[in-house]
């Protein structure tokens, strides 16, 4: 019985030498193979019960390098990267947008994980955690956005829907030639930061261009551009070459002063959310805003986004005596308001108005109607509430013989707002933003991190005011 057991043994091992003899001489010749021997009568089992712990030790190996066609050569650790790709774009874009400025350029980093993409559906999945890891704000910051009718819901919603967006441009330009895909993941981030995904397009590896290259305009976002695909495809000589001419272009910088007299006020003033205002914390924000403008001796004084929420007859005729003041010493008011718009039929029910910084002073009232309000809680598409969307609207207005670029909130974490601004010849940008909603997550500073990257860009002055 003993025996017989043996000679079953020896029968599968003879089976499986026989297979990988065959499988070697597919591949070419091979000297003194098992199968070679198996005419020489009774050695034959020994040859092959001495060759079958050889045989079983070298399967693994065999196993690993078995073609799957057009899925290529499987690898074991190929099982891991289809959840490692997308948990490193997390990690990365967590990293890149925490609100530090100097660590924006990480971002960068993600279009490498791109290329490691084996298809279509990693490659979605691992720009779909990219945004993700940029957007997680959104949750803690929507309940109180949106204020008595908001919900942790809401922000969940929209913390996933837009990540979805975002990462559609990789379902449509992956491609499995190594050779084009660089430049489909270059492709990839254009998608993202125009319009129309450029409505969301926040999280812009773009944004990396004014912290590498500050002072460079058109030539260094056309650089950071081109440094995408470099990185994909020659990873350590990109990023040493980047690094030095980023140290050159930062070495030769000098950021420059705000025009004289130009001031920016920072408030504290909350908020209540969206449609829940709070009239007699208006009134006495309207009293201290005045206050501080009387006792002001600056040329130029910038106030928050919507400190105040309209502004119409009723509101000018209290502000008077404050704007006499002004017009006495030729002084501008820069302030954030809600402008309303024609009243509907639904009025009743409904709120339609322009968020806008307007101008006044000596000079003609000038208006900034903010182009790209946030979706869903502003602008409310296919309906006549909230606040309109105007992507091709101007994006600067003149102020004391300066033509100010504006970016109203929102608009500081997008590509597009700014860059069609320059097409205007800005000579200073002005964000104002109303960030009592935000102020326990770091939306706030991820705004201003981007704003000054984009001023440094085109080598502009920036003066920044905010609501807490």
């Amino acid at each position: 019985m003993e025996f017989e057991s043996m000679g079953n043994s020896s029968q599968t091992a003879r089976h499986i030498s026989k297979t990988i003899a065959v499988d070697r001489s597919n591949r070419g010749p091979l000297a003194n193979t098992p199968s070679q021997q198996e005419n020489s009568g009774s050695s034959r089992t020994s040859i092959v019960g001495a060759s079958t712990a050889d045989t079983l030790a070298r399967f693994p190996t065999r196993l690993s390098n078995i073609d799957f066609g057009p899925y290529g050569r499987f690898r074991p650790k190929s099982l891991s990267h289809s959840a490692s790709l997308p948990a490193l774009a997390a990690l990365i874009s967590a990293i890149a947008w925490s609100g530090h400025f100097a660590l924006i350029p990480v971002a960068l980093l993600a279009p490498i994980l791109l290329y490691k993409a084996q298809s279509r559906l990693q490659a979605y999945l691992t720009l779909f955690s990219y945004y993700l890891g940029a957007s997680w704000p959104l949750i803690p910051g929507a309940n109180a956005f949106f204020g008595a009718q908001g919900t942790i819901f809401q922000g969940i919603l929209i913390f996933f829907s837009s990540a979805g967006l975002l990462a559609i441009p990789a379902a449509l330009l992956f491609t499995r030639d190594r050779t084009k895909l660089p430049f489909a993941i270059t492709g990839m981030s254009l998608l993202a930061a125009l319009p129309p995904l450029g409505i969301i397009g926040w999280a812009s590896p773009l944004l990396s261009a004014g912290v590498l290259f500050p002072g460079t305009a058109w030539v260094g976002l056309i650089g950071t551009l081109a440094l995408i695909p470099l990185l994909v495809l020659f990873p350590m000589r990109t990023g040493a070459l980047a690094a030095i001419l980023a140290l050159l272009a930062n070495s030769f910088y000098k950021p420059p002063a705000s025009p004289v007299g130009w001031q920016a006020i920072n408030t504290k003033f909350g908020g209540a959310g969206q449609g829940d205002p709070d009239f007699l914390a208006e009134f006495d924000a309207h009293e201290r805003i005045q206050e501080t403008i009387n006792k002001s001796d600056a040329n130029v004084l910038l106030f928050p986004e919507h400190v105040v929420t309209e502004w119409n007859e009723a509101t000018e005729a209290f502000w008077r005596p404050s704007l006499t003041n002004l017009a006495e010493r030729h002084a501008t008011l820069l302030i954030g308001v809600g402008l309303p718009r024609r009243h509907g039929p639904n009025f009743t029910v409904s709120r339609p108005y322009y968020n806008a910084l307007i101008a006044k002073g000596y000079e003609r009232t000038t208006v900034y109607y903010q182009r790209i309000p946030v979706p869903i809680a502003m602008w409310k598409p296919f309906s006549t509430d909230g606040v309109p969307l105007s992507l091709f609207g101007p994006g600067t207005i003149l102020v004391h013989g300066q033509r100010a670029a504006v970016l109203i909130c929102y608009e500081q974490l997008l590509v597009w707002p700014f860059l069609s601004s320059t097409f205007e010849r800005p000579t200073i940008l002005i964000t104002a933003a109303n960030d009592y909603w935000a102020k326990a997550t770091p939306i706030p500073k991820i705004q201003k991190a981007s704003a000054s990257s984009l001023a440094r860009l085109f080598g502009l002055p920036l003066l920044s005011a905010a609501n807490e």
